[in-house]
């Protein structure tokens, strides 16, 4: 993930983030974020400046990287991090997933692009979609900002014999035989490679250039502030715009699953939320749908990610025990229960959860039943609500477990890095 258009688009957003037009935006969405209703809890205030921040990192990246004459792929929604010589803010936006390495690209749906990628290991799953707009408050509804004009994931590419590939991005089928993904009515493109396996799976190299159009237009840098400061209205008001979905979730329970499009095979989102008390513990059962990647994450109230690579804030089900009936059954508190399947709150009493199924196979269980149990219990009694052969996890075994976590996490990067917490 190291590239040199990376550590560039990263030094523009530095900049872009010291002018008194982005430091005002940033003030302005705190000052928005602020009268909502559940900015009033402790723990919504304790979190409030990280998300103004996440926030901030989410638009700056985008607007640095937003070239139509050379356009370059950044990596977003990630954790604040010090690397190839400067400190980057971090960027993760509305139920951001750890186990995403996110790769975005700005474009215009009059260009023609061929994105190239290939592997440098073993790999996680691979999509591509082409979106209408970066933030929710930017169309009428929640499901228009899901909405794709065309996507592809392994079940559409195109590999060769070593699972290299190449698609083809425009308003024109390619000639050359390279899958093609229509670009009309799009602005932005998500690179999704989603890591089950954090020791072993590495993200693809990728290039992205622009091979046809009408003369681009050239940005200056006030026009990325513009972008920038734009970018960040739009954030806050999408966070904003959360709270009915927030409100109809009950407390310590889930909302309704629902199926998602980037994707060939079915797949399948629900969120959640948790709010606990001292000595308390969320335990939740889930069905693994047939899925073939699936991940348990938890979030702060404004649903930004917790600790996920120093602590145990997401897991796959390659990083969880399965239990003998093929459930996985969680446990979500801020203390750690000496149990497995810690969901670690990062010291949070209260915030959201969510829980993913990509690639589920037929038959798929009903949306209605992704979800066998949730139960708040004691810790004090957490044994009892667990199944009898649940494994322990003590002191020691916990603390080797959260080293191999950040030395997997950080191999992502391909050079040295730091994140927050580490």
């Amino acid at each position: 993930m190291a590239t040199e258009r990376q550590r560039e688009i990263e030094a523009t957003a530095g900049a872009i983030l010291q002018t008194a037009e982005m430091k005002k935006a940033m003030e302005d969405a705190r000052q928005l974020l602020l009268t909502l209703p559940w900015a009033n809890s402790q723990t919504a205030q304790q979190t409030l400046q990280e998300v103004v921040d996440e926030c901030a990192g989410y638009a700056l990246l985008s607007a640095a990287s937003t070239d139509y004459e050379n356009p370059g792929i950044v990596w977003l929604q990630t954790p604040p991090k010090q690397w190839l010589g400067h400190s980057v803010t971090g960027s993760r936006f509305c139920f951001d997933n750890p186990d995403n390495i996110y790769r975005y690209v700005f474009i215009d749906d009059e260009s023609t692009y061929v994105l190239d990628s290939r592997p440098t290991g073993p790999t996680g799953r691979f999509s591509v979609a082409i979106y209408v707009a970066l933030t929710g408050a930017e169309v009428e509804s929640w499901a228009d900002w899901e909405r794709t004009v065309d996507a592809a994931d392994e079940g559409r590419m195109i590999m060769d014999s070593a699972g290299a590939s190449r698609i083809t991005i425009g308003p024109e089928a390619p000639q050359d035989g390279s899958l093609h993904l229509k670009s009309k009515g799009g602005v932005f493109m998500i690179i999704r490679e989603a890591l089950s396996d954090w020791h072993t799976q590495r993200p693809r190299s990728m290039s992205f250039r622009r091979v046809a159009g009408p003369e681009p237009r050239v940005l200056t840098f006030e026009d990325r502030v513009a972008i920038a400061v734009r970018y960040m209205k739009f954030g806050a008001q999408t966070i904003a715009q959360f709270e009915p979905l927030h409100a109809s979730i009950p407390v310590n329970g889930f909302g309704a699953a629902l199926m998602r499009g980037h994707a060939t095979k079915p797949s399948m989102i629900t969120q959640g939320r948790y709010h606990l008390a001292d000595g308390e513990a969320l335990v939740v059962t889930f069905l693994p749908q047939g899925a073939e990647y699936m991940s348990f994450s938890v979030t702060s109230p404004w649903l930004i990610s917790r600790n996920a690579h120093s602590k145990a804030g997401s897991r796959t089900a390659h990083q969880s025990h399965q239990n003998a009936d093929g459930t996985y059954t969680y446990v979500v508190t801020p203390r750690d229960p000496g149990v497995a399947n810690w969901m670690d709150t990062d010291g949070l009493r209260e915030g959201c959860l969510a829980m993913r199924w990509e690639g589920m196979h037929s038959p798929v269980v009903d949306t209605d039943d992704a979800i066998k149990s949730v139960k708040l219990v004691k810790l004090s009694a957490l044994r009892s609500e667990l199944p009898t052969d649940f494994p322990s996890v003590g002191p020691a075994e916990r603390s080797a477990e959260l080293a191999g976590r950040r030395l997997d996490y950080g191999s992502r990067c391909g050079v040295d890095c730091t994140f927050a917490g580490d």
